[in-house]
């Protein structure tokens, strides 16, 4: 928390040299992993609001759970608008690439950054599969089997281990990127049976690699990390 307050600090500082302030009104902060309940100021003194989550960049924060169940919610809003698309007689596959350019985007948002059990997984296809009926015009009592259903298009978690392979290529080969210093940190606090997979270890069990060494040493190279993301 010192070194947020002092990041704080300096920021204020600086903005101020050009004009600008910080609303202490309207600047909230979290904290993760902290003993302690040490309160964030301004330079005048004025105390920020400590909050349990919050959005960023459209995603929230506090974990994957909630920001799936925000998703989910936004792609059926997404998809009942265009019930017209839907319910027309335009080809299959037109269909589907709509469904994909303004649908899939909206659930599948941040995605990259997800850490899923075996539960949201099997909620996040649930939910794939819903959507895709909807904007194929299949009801369950067509009585349409998932794999006609599909056809050729990969389950929406595989999408999303394919997402999460390739962004943490990406950040690892970048260094400049603030990401990669954190990108294959791995929490020791807590009991490891009682906590749910972390990053790293989603990224081990989509490679099939057992260490970090070995993880980093696939993305160091994008020809050998793309066929390795190709493969899963």
């Amino acid at each position: 928390m010192d070194q947020a307050q002092e990041l704080l600090l300096a920021l204020e500082r600086h903005a101020a040299k050009i004009g600008l302030r910080i609303n202490s009104k309207k600047t909230e902060y979290m904290s993760f992993n902290q003993s302690s309940n040490v309160p964030m100021s301004t330079l005048n003194g004025s105390k920020l609001q400590k909050v349990h989550n919050f959005k960023y960049l459209g995603a929230w924060m506090a974990s994957t759970s909630q920001d799936i169940h925000v998703r989910k919610g936004l792609a059926w809003k997404s998809i009942n608008k265009l019930q017209k698309i839907w319910k027309s007689d335009l080809p299959r596959q037109l269909k589907v690439n709509i469904f994909q350019t303004l649908v899939e985007p909206v659930l599948l948002y941040g995605s990259e950054a997800w850490t899923l059990t075996k539960q949201l997984e099997r909620s996040l296809d649930g939910c794939y599969t819903r959507l895709l009926r909807a904007a194929l015009n299949i009801s369950w009592m067509d009585k349409v089997p998932n794999t006609e259903l599909y056809g050729d298009i990969p389950k929406v978690t595989s999408k999303i281990s394919d997402r999460r392979l390739r962004t943490a290529g990406h950040y690892h080969r970048h260094p400049e990127e603030a990401a990669n210093k954190f990108l294959l940190w791995v929490p020791k606090h807590g009991s490891s049976g009682a906590r749910n997979k972390t990053y790293v270890q989603l990224l081990l069990d989509d490679t099939g690699v057992e260490n970090t060494s070995e993880l980093a040493c696939l993305m160091e190279d994008r020809n050998v990390w793309k066929s390795r993301c190709a493969d899963v």
